[in-house]
């Protein structure tokens, strides 16, 4: 269900799943209480926690991505309003999973072009999850195809997310 205020009827998703019925799957998690940032659905998250999950800082060399945000918590749509606990859910799949990433999920400012000589753009996020295609930590996903200027197309990258404990 999404969760808008009246000021925000013509609000949308950041990110639309485009091949998930087999390929994905909306992993079900609690967001860490100390996780205070916007999240926008397609940002890179990572497990903080036995079953919880914050924004992927992409620096750290230990932390992993797990996915990325299927609900959103920010000032346009909040999932988690009204709720006592922190109940959230993370896209992991493999790499036939496809997402159409909307800005601000994405660096918009980042250079994103699909390759034309064989070779595959990855993408990573920054430090506050957004995803780009600067090399930072662990490759999160592949670019597909760029939309427009404030949408693309990324599949999962096997092997990026952490395991399942």
């Amino acid at each position: 269900m999404i969760r808008v205020s009246l000021d925000n009827v013509g609000a949308h998703r950041t990110c639309v799943p485009v091949y998930e019925q087999h390929q994905a799957t909306p992993y079900p998690i609690f967001l860490d209480e100390a996780e205070t940032g916007d999240i926008y659905s397609g940002m890179a998250l990572a497990r903080t926690g036995e079953d919880t999950v914050g924004i992927y800082d992409g620096t750290s060399g230990t932390m992993r991505p797990f996915g990325i945000a299927a609900l959103d918590r920010n000032s346009v749509i909040n999932d988690m309003e009204g709720l006592s606990s922190i109940p959230f859910a993370v896209w992991i799949g493999g790499a036939d999973a496809f997402f159409e990433v909307r800005s601000p999920a994405f660096d918009d400012g980042a250079t994103w072009a699909v390759p034309t000589d064989g070779t595959t753009q990855l993408v990573y996020a920054t430090s506050g999850g957004v995803l780009t295609t600067v090399a930072n930590g662990v490759p999160l996903a592949e670019l597909i195809e760029v939309v427009s200027a404030t949408r693309i197309i990324i599949r999962l990258q096997p092997g990026a997310q952490a395991a399942i404990a």
